[in-house]
């Protein structure tokens, strides 16, 4: 199970969950697209063994996906 927030300004909130890695793109990727944001990359580094931030463009607006 993952679960997945969106940071901005270092605000966070939880913006979905999967049991995937698939479907965690795809609950971003729907993200990215009902703000009508093109993201031309997805830059994914690991925080620990548990825990990626993907940067998709914006220098404010970061990804964390959370592995249970």
């Amino acid at each position: 199970m993952y679960e997945i927030y969106f940071e901005k300004n270092g605000l966070k909130r939880k913006i979905g969950k999967s049991n995937t890695k698939e479907e965690t793109r795809k609950v971003i990727s729907d993200f990215l697209k009902e703000r009508e944001y093109k993201s031309y990359y997805w830059n994914i580094s690991k925080i620990d063994p548990k825990t990626e931030r993907i940067d998709v463009g914006s220098w404010s607006e970061f990804f964390y996906v959370y592995e249970n």
